[in-house]
């Protein structure tokens, strides 16, 4: 009994041993399996986070770029303040020489004075001297001069005699003045001119000290600008990495996104594939392939994908039909026409509410052969295929919706 027991023991022990990996593995593939409605929120989490990088990065290059205008004109502008200092520095220069040349000339005018008043110094001691002389040789004064005349006629001729010493005297006096009063009037006009040139001097010292504090202020400021864009452009970088960082989560998301949609949308086409009625292009669903047999092939699937026009990543709701210009288009299933006109980002394209809660979508048409409220059998031709609207080639955007919400469409239709 304790042998059969043992035994049995063992034998349960080495099934669990065998069954064991079994069923670990299968409870791992549940733990780990994620639909892919939950990976496309997953990877709108992702692509908001990245649009919020994006724009954070965006307002950081805006700032970097008004940091580089306000340095450039800050660098300008203490440009300008240093040609002004120059132009100042050769003005108080120039001023430095003249007031150099005035005082030369006030220095020579000054001699001519000194001279000037010499002569007229030594003009008023020889007249002083030849009254001395007159008055030593007992003609004491012009009286006595008149007096002494023996006729009328000597008289007269004294008198002239009298008046023309008298004018010469007047005359060299008042040339010795006047000589005096020019000289004396040109140094102080000098005087006077080099006055004006020190207080220009003095004007010119300001303006230049004036300018030296607007050139150390322009020296801080550029100190200032220069770290606040060593520092924004740091900013930019973290947030370039921090954007490259999530592009790459985002493509390794969107590529098991798009496995997972894969695998789900095989598993639905194989359960459908017993009930699809080959080589007519139609499904268990009533569909109708939307072109002819062989005509197309997928350019682009439904699901996220890497927008063309954009650059960015986006749900694609429905799926691209690469075929030639003018290819008929077929209406999938019969119902009235909703929509027929042009819009920006389709084209030319038509809508189809096919009654039971399905429509379609047919967009980028060369033109559409329908009008609104007219109703269209299936396989009826609704248009042709072109590259109107945001296109970068010839194809039929196609797009299914099932209660308003949109599907994959070829999980409903073969072709």
């Amino acid at each position: 009994m304790k042998r059969k027991k043992i035994i049995s023991i063992i034998a349960i022990i080495l099934a669990l041993m065998m069954f064991l990996p079994l069923l670990l593995s299968a409870f791992s593939m549940t733990a780990s399996a994620v639909s892919s409605s939950e990976l496309k929120r997953q990877l709108g989490t992702l692509q908001d986070e990245a649009d919020n990088i994006a724009s954070e990065a965006a307002k950081l290059q805006t700032e970097i770029d008004g940091n580089q205008s306000s340095t450039k004109s800050t660098v300008d502008q203490k440009g300008l303040i240093d040609q002004k200092i120059e132009i100042t520095r050769q003005e108080i220069n120039n001023t430095n020489d003249q007031i150099q040349q005035y005082n030369l000339l006030i220095a020579a005018k000054q001699e001519e004075l000194d001279q000037a008043q010499a002569n007229e110094t030594e003009m008023q001691s020889r007249f002083r001297s030849r009254i001395r002389a007159m008055e030593e040789g007992g003609a004491v004064s012009y009286w006595s001069v008149l007096f002494n005349a023996s006729n009328f006629t000597d008289l007269l001729d004294r008198i002239d005699m009298i008046h023309e010493i008298s004018q010469s005297d007047e005359r060299m006096m008042e040339q010795l003045a006047a000589a005096t009063a020019q000289v004396t009037a040109a140094r102080q006009n000098l005087e006077a001119e080099k006055e004006e040139l020190e207080t220009a001097k003095q004007t010119l010292a300001t303006q230049q000290s004036t300018l030296e504090s607007e050139r150390a202020e322009a020296d801080t400021l550029l100190v200032k600008l220069a770290a606040e864009s060593e520092e924004l452009n740091e900013l930019l970088a973290k947030k370039n990495a921090e954007g490259d960082e999530l592009d790459e989560k985002i493509a390794d998301k969107l590529a098991q996104y798009e496995k997972v949609l894969a695998d789900e949308a095989a598993s639905r086409k194989a359960a459908a594939a017993a009930t699809t009625n080959k080589g007519s292009g139609q499904s268990s669903s009533g569909f109708q392939y939307p072109l002819p047999s062989g005509s197309a092939y997928v350019s682009c699937a439904y699901g996220y994908r890497y927008h063309p026009i954009y650059g960015y990543y986006a749900m694609h709701y429905g799926v691209d039909l690469a075929a030639a210009s003018g290819t008929p288009i077929y209406a999938i299933k019969s119902g009235t026409v909703s929509t027929a006109t042009y819009g920006t980002a389709n084209g030319n394209y038509v809508a189809i509410n096919h009654g039971d809660g399905s429509s379609s979508i047919y967009a980028h048409m060369t033109y559409y052969t329908v009008a609104v409220g007219q109703s269209v059998s299936k396989g009826e031709v609704i248009g042709y295929v072109g590259s109107t609207g945001w296109a970068t080639g010839a194809h039929l955007h196609f797009e299914i919706l099932i209660n308003g919400s949109n599907v994959n469409p070829m999980d409903y239709v073969s072709g």
